[in-house]
């Protein structure tokens, strides 16, 4: 199981934002990388696909075959 949980270092120790169910004792393995709140992972890929212009409005079209709208 992955689990991505956002923290906050405070005095010597990560504090979860969130409540964890995780078991009383159980060992994980943390990777630490700050939080960039600019990050968007999704940037490099925006406007990259090709098809056609009204792609969005008429996706049941495309990809089911049903009369367009």
């Amino acid at each position: 199981m992955t689990l991505t949980v956002e923290a906050v270092y405070t005095n010597g120790v990560l504090k979860p934002k969130h409540p964890l169910t995780l078991a009383e004792g159980t060992e994980v393995r943390l990777t630490l990388s700050p939080v960039d709140e600019d990050y968007d992972p999704l940037e490099a890929v925006i406007g990259i696909g090709q098809g056609p212009a009204d792609g969005a409005d008429q996706h049941d079209h495309y990809i089911y075959g049903t009369p367009k709208r």
